[in-house]
């Protein structure tokens, strides 16, 4: 099962400088099922981009033989942006790519697909690229050439941490979207599952930059948060085991949505205004 309790969490390695560096393990050690995916998703790329592809990566859990989700980063060739008439179908193609490989490969579990151009890797305004730190954290590749050996370690500052934290409101309110137009199980549950994850990223990404330690793995990521501020410890304990064991129950998870929203939102806030005030997406690196 994909959300069955794993091993304890582990820290990413870091360099002498204190820099996060891949922890990923080596391809020839990928899970078969896990291999199975990121072929599919190869498929699934190539029949989208043809030669505009330059390269396909399998990161999350399954990037370091864990039970608990997989992610999959798709990286354009230079001068071919993921780009149509319609903006929304590049986001649609997405969604509709990661539902396809959760729905016939199951034991993955929870499924992300991203697609990036090159320009949005390799920033020439010496912008943070969260692309970049996705890849150069916890990725293998599987299909094309592999850039790893390109992209430096990375370091643990707010321009890595922007993301999770200004994500948070939007993903609250996608979750409750969700869940308010369809009350299916499989709905209610992914939704479930969504909230949980946004509200333990962006604890974690409160206190990153304090405890400059890295990690992807939610029991560690709690654990932190909870050391911080342990008048929250049963709110990540909630929020834990939404994203862990989902309720199927459509009350309950907008409950917690709405509870989760009004404790973390001031302390997102906060960080907002002092570190990012104009809300943007993206920081200087």
């Amino acid at each position: 099962m994909s959300n069955a309790r794993g091993p304890r969490g582990a820290f990413w390695p870091q360099d002498h400088w204190g820099r996060v560096t891949n922890a990923a393990i080596d391809a020839d050690l990928v899970e078969p099922f896990a291999k199975a995916g990121a072929d599919e998703a190869t498929d699934l790329a190539l029949h989208r981009f043809g030669d505009r592809l330059h390269s396909v990566y399998l990161a999350g859990q399954a990037a370091r033989g864990r039970p608990g989700g997989a992610a999959f980063f798709i990286l354009l060739r230079l001068g071919a942006p993921f780009s149509t008439p319609d903006a929304r179908a590049n986001d649609a193609w997405e969604t509709v790519a990661a539902a396809r490989l959760q729905r016939l490969h199951p034991a993955l579990g929870r499924v992300e697909v991203s697609v990036f151009g090159w320009k949005d890797v390799f920033t020439t305004d010496g912008a943070f690229s969260p692309a970049r730190f996705r890849l150069a954290v916890n990725s293998i590749c599987v299909a094309g050439r592999n850039m790893n050996r390109m992209i430096a370690p990375q370091r643990l500052d707010a321009a890595a941490m922007n993301g999770d934290i200004l994500a948070f409101r939007q993903r609250m309110l996608s979750a409750t979207r969700r869940v308010s137009l369809d009350d299916g199980d499989d709905n209610i549950r992914n939704a479930a599952i969504e909230a949980g994850h946004a509200v333990i990223a962006a604890a974690f990404a409160l206190v990153i930059e304090r405890e400059q330690v890295y990690t992807e793995d939610l029991d560690l990521q709690r654990d932190l948060f909870i050391l911080n501020y342990p008048s929250r410890a049963q709110d990540m304990k909630d929020a834990y085991r939404m994203a862990t064991r989902p309720s199927m129950d459509r009350l309950r998870v907008l409950t917690f949505i709405d509870n989760a929203s009004r404790w973390m939102s001031p302390l997102t806030d906060a960080w907002l205004n002092a570190n990012n005030p104009q809300r943007r997406e993206r920081l200087k690196a």
